[in-house]
């Protein structure tokens, strides 16, 4: 998402379960980092899942441009218990922007005439 400034809410370095610091990304990223192939300073879970919060029945009437929270949760794996837990939570805006809906993959968008069907004169 463009221009969306996260504001970092909570971090945790260790299980709530068993309060062990070793975690499955977090260990492959610093095996990465000690190679020299990604750098130092960044978050890293097995995904980041999120998005913008709104009430999907008032969209239509919000004007493009319009600051929408969002919210990012980063979880990880516990390599002592297995339990997972968020690593990084997030929050952040982004500007409403407008979205033009795409038909499914294979399907042709409504008005669109299907090649080889075209009236040859």
């Amino acid at each position: 998402m463009t221009n969306n400034k996260q504001r970092i809410i909570a971090e945790f370095d260790k299980c709530p379960v068993c309060g062990s610091t070793r975690r499955f990304a977090g260990s492959v990223a610093d095996e990465q980092i000690e190679k020299g192939v990604m750098g130092k300073g960044l978050k890293y879970g097995i995904f980041q899942m999120g998005g913008p919060i709104l009430d999907p029945r008032k969209v239509t009437q919000m004007l493009v441009g319009t600051k929408v929270p969002t919210v990012s949760a980063l979880p990880d794996v516990c390599l002592d218990c297995g339990a997972i837990y968020a690593v990084r939570l997030e929050r952040g805006e982004v500007p409403l922007r407008v979205v033009v809906a795409q038909p499914p993959p294979g399907q042709q968008p409504p008005g669109t005439i299907p090649p080889g069907m075209m009236l040859k004169g």
